[in-house]
């Protein structure tokens, strides 16, 4: 399955910049091309509608603000979002993205990857 991996563009928004880049380097690792990473709402939506993304990695909770219009944008244009949070029970969680894949933090690297791989799969 990982081989459905190498050359995808993958945007990741996450707004603790040591777990963003472990991301960032983890999907070097497989030769993923990672856009972003992104810190915040605003960078993540520019950087969603600048080119072309095989899929998503996104926290939940951007600080102050949450991640939804992105995750809604994302959806909009066909492309595979997978929640990486420690709020994946979050009770408001909105309804249209109650069935997204959520990994709860500290998800593993295994997990994250074969998500990945299935998301993109499908």
């Amino acid at each position: 399955m990982m081989k459905k991996l190498p050359g995808k563009r993958v945007l990741i928004v996450e707004d603790n910049p040591l777990l963003a880049y472990d991301l960032k380097d983890l999907l070097a690792d497989v030769g993923v091309h990672s856009v972003g990473p992104a810190f915040d709402l605003a960078s993540g939506l520019k950087l969603a509608r600048e080119g072309p993304l095989d899929a998503a990695l996104l926290d939940i909770n951007l600080g102050n603000e949450m991640v939804w219009p992105l995750a809604g944008e994302l959806r909009q244009l066909g492309v595979p979002v997978i929640f990486i949070s420690a709020e994946c029970t979050l009770r408001d969680f909105p309804p249209e993205f109650k069935k997204l894949l959520c990994l709860e933090k500290p998800a593993t690297n295994d997990l994250i990857l074969e998500s990945l791989a299935e998301a993109v799969a499908a």
